[in-house]
Formats: C-alpha cells, sequence, structure tokens
C-alpha cells in the first residue's frame, strides 16, 4: 500500500509572491469581467452627450401688440392654444403652422383670465371692464376671418374681476374679484357670491374631481376653499407673502400647488390645510403662475425671475429651468394636453414653445432608436447616483443675473443658519429651538 502526502490550502494563501492563485471566471459566456466598466462609460458618455444635444426651445408665436397676460391650451385639441394680452385682445392659435386663426378685440381694457370648458366647445374671458364674454368655439374657426364676432353671451360684473375657470362638469364658470361669484350658461346675474373678509381674491380653480369645491388665492396673503353646496366658504388659511396663483392635481385632486410671492410654490392637503406639505423651491422672485400635466406628475411654474421651471410633484427643487436671452417677466404657464411641451406667455408680447424634455427628438422615431434611448435611461438610472454623471446631469447653465442673486441668497441662509449656532451655543437655557420651516410660512389658519 501506497501513501501519499499532499498539500492542500485555499486561493487565498499564498506563501511567495510567486505562487501562481487559481482565478475563478463565470462560463456564462454573456457575463464579461468588465461589464460594469463599460456600463459606467456609456452612462457617463449618453449623460453628456443628452446635456449637448439639449434644445428646449421650438419656437415662438408672434401676434400680440401688447404683453401676453394669459393663456390655456385646449384639453382636447392638441394643436389649439387661446391668449389673451394687456390691451383686451383674445387669440387662437394653431401650434403646428404657428399662426393666428382667430383674433378678436373681446375686451376694452386687460384680459385677465381665458379657460376652456371641460369639451373643449366653450372658450370664457374675463377682463378688467367688468365683462365676461362667452364663446362657441366651432362657430368661431368656421368664422375665422370675421374680428368682430359676437360672444354668445355677454355677462356685466358689479365689481372689478380676476381670472375665470370653467366648471369641469356643469355649465357653470367662476370669477375672481372683489368677490368670488359662479355664473351659469343662462343666467344674466351670477347665481351664488361668496366673501371672506375684505380683500379681493386673485385667483380661483374648480376641483378636477369635486365640481362643488373652488378654491382661490385673495389680496391679503390668504388660500380659501370655497363649498358651493354650502354657499360658504369652509377653510382659510393666512401665509406671510401673498398668492398670485394655484393649481390642482388632475390625478390625485386632494393636492393643490400654490405660487407665492416669496419666490417659492407649496403643496398643499385639501384634508390638512393648515401646513404644506411640501415647499417647492429654485425661483429668485414671486412665482407668477403654475400648471399641471395631464399625468399629475409634474407641474410647471413661470415666474417673475424671467425663467420657467419644470418641478416634480414630489420634490423640492426643480429638475428643468429654461431662459431666453429677450424673454421678460413670464405671466403664464400651460402644459399640452399630452404633457409633452410647455408654452408660456411673457411681458415682450410672445408665446414660447418649450419641450418637457430637453433633449428628446421630437418627430417619427422607429423601433432601433426607441430601443437605443431606452438603454441610455436605464444605463442613467443605474448610476445616477455616482458622483461624476450626478454632477453633470444635474448642472444647468443660468443667466450671469441669475447666478449672482442665487448666491447671495445662499450667503443669506449660512449667515442666518450661522446666528441660530451661535445663538443656541451661548445661550443654552434661553434659546427656543426655530420652528420648522413649514410651520414659520403659515401666519394662521382659520376653519
Amino acid at each position: 500500500m501506497v501513501k501519499f502526502n499532499t498539500i492542500c490550502r485555499s486561493g487565498q494563501e499564498r506563501s511567495t509572491n510567486a505562487d501562481i492563485t487559481k482565478v475563478y471566471r463565470n462560463p456564462n459566456p454573456k457575463v464579461h469581467p468588465l461589464a460594469h466598466a463599460r456600463e459606467y462609460q456609456r452612462a457617463l458618455v449618453a449623460t453628456k452627450v443628452e446635456k449637448i444635444y439639449a434644445q428646449p426651445f421650438l419656437g415662438a408665436l408672434n401676434g400680440h401688440s401688447d404683453g401676453v397676460s394669459c393663456i390655456e391650451a385646449c384639453r382636447f385639441n392638441l394643436s389649439k392654444l387661446v391668449s389673451g394680452s394687456y390691451d383686451g385682445e383674445i387669440r387662437i392659435w394653431d401650434i403646428p403652422s404657428r399662426r393666428t386663426l382667430i383674433q378678436l378685440n373681446a375686451h376694452q381694457q386687460m384680459v385677465k383670465g381665458v379657460s376652456f370648458s371641460r369639451d373643449g366647445m366653450r372658450i370664457v374671458s374675463s377682463g378688467e371692464d367688468k365683462t365676461i364674454n362667452l364663446y362657441d368655439f366651432p362657430q368661431l374657426l368656421e368664422q375665422s376671418n370675421n374680428t368682430f364676432q359676437d360672444p354668445l353671451m355677454r355677462y356685466l360684473s358689479k365689481g372689478t374681476l380676476g381670472n375665470v375657470d370653467h366648471n369641469y362638469q356643469l355649465s357653470q364658470f367662476a370669477t375672481a374679484g372683489q368677490v368670488v361669484q359662479v355664473w351659469d350658461y343662462e343666467r344674466p346675474k351670477p347665481i351664488m357670491k361668496f366673501q371672506w373678509g375684505v380683500d379681493s381674491v386673485s385667483c380661483v380653480k374648480y376641483s378636477p374631481a369635486d365640481s362643488n369645491l373652488i378654491c382661490g388665492t385673495s389680496m391679503d396673503r390668504c388660500v380659501i376653499l370655497y363649498d358651493v353646496r354650502a354657499e360658504s366658504a369652509i377653510h382659510k388659511v393666512a401665509m406671510l407673502n401673498k398668492s398670485q396663483c394655484l393649481a390642482w392635481n388632475p390625478i390625485e385632486p386632494l393636492n393643490i400647488v400654490i405660487g407665492n410671492d416669496d419666490s417659492n410654490c407649496y403643496t398643499y392637503d385639501i384634508r390638512k390645510i393648515e401646513l404644506p406639505t411640501m415647499i417647492h423651491k429654485d425661483h429668485i422672485s414671486a412665482v407668477m403662475s403654475v400648471a399641471f400635466s395631464s399625468s399629475g406628475r409634474e407641474f410647471v411654474s413661470g415666474s417673475f425671475d424671467r425663467t420657467i421651471r419644470i418641478f416634480p410633484f414630489n420634490k423640492g427643487f426643480s429638475r428643468e429651468v429654461y431662459h431666453g436671452q429677450r424673454m421678460q417677466q413670464v405671466n403664464s404657464v400651460s402644459f399640452s394636453a399630452d404633457a409633452q411641451f410647455v408654452y408660456s406667455g411673457s411681458n415682450d408680447m410672445n408665446i414660447r414653445i418649450w419641450k418637457v424634455n430637453a433633449s428628446q427628438k421630437v418627430g417619427i422615431i422607429n423601433q432601433r432608436e426607441t430601443n437605443a434611448t431606452n438603454y441610455r435611461q436605464a444605463l442613467k438610472e443605474k448610476f445616477k447616483y455616482n458622483s461624476e454623471i450626478k454632477r453633470i446631469a444635474k448642472h444647468r447653465h443660468l443667466p450671469k443675473y441669475l447666478m449672482n442673486k442665487k448666491k447671495q441668497r445662499q450667503e443669506m441662509k449660512e449667515s442666518k443658519n450661522r446666528k441660530q449656532r451661535n445663538a443656541e451655543l451661548n445661550n443654552p437655557g434661553q434659546y427656543e429651538a426655530p420652528k420648522p420651516e413649514k410651520q414659520q410660512r403659515i401666519e394662521q389658519f382659520i376653519q
């Protein structure tokens, strides 16, 4: 019987540097040892290419002789847009051809608001001349050559008017102003009035889910909820600054977004409206207009700082910012019905068309290009927390005046935090901890 002595040790134990270590490889031919490095490099290149080929601006609609005060996209026709200006003119646009279909001298003074009915058959407008005009949209398209078309109905208000919003289900519409008024097609006078306080209401919007619920923002810095069934206001929240605009989330109609003069947007849940659920920051001046996309996942805001920002509904900071060299104060913004484009109206008499995704190709895309785009998006999503890719994807070019103002606001914020830390260290027994930021923005809640 022969006995053999052998040496057995693991591959990690090496007696000398000359020992050969066994290399374990995956026998699957589809798995490459450098697959992760290749994917990272492709994700980096895809992120850089996306920034290089980002061209969000598509074109401008020219024709107004004064600043654009309000715009509204048709919910049932992707190619139609209505706008109002400071000289009382209303224009209906054809987006693909970028030309004016109808030009109406609707009001003697500034157009305060325009709104489509739910079925897209009616257009209602309000002006500073205390008049409300109701138009038949198909009839306007048939007689597009006539500039002086009479409206179906003309209503006269006793007080000044703000914006107007059409009911989602009924043949009614609501107007802001000295009092909130609810109008019916067949009645020459308002069927209902709401008033809480002495200041006028600047903006009202119907709930997309409940036709009896109206939300408004007033000049006394309040956000008010009105119930048509009870014929009274039900909740009132006083903020530190005045709110200019609001928008309901069409998919989650319990949430509303408020645009405030302190350069922030606030998301409220109407079930617990005493505190905002989210603060959206990035603007440096008052927010003039907000609008939700049809998907409810994003909203766009236009500001006095001459920029447009797109916010995810559940994020505190914007994912995209658009600006133009000649673009002035943005008075109104709107999403297209398919949530692919954004329209903005500003004081420079132009309506601009922007892409929601700056690098997205517009036009016919074949299946091979679609698969390549989806693959690049998957790679960017996989490596989105990588420091280099995150830095490149997050970077946005801003004008010099915006950068200086942003830097100044950051210094003010750091100074305030430093002052709070020093007060806490030097006065440990007397120092009171600051309130959360969401509570600091609310002055009073009235039920």
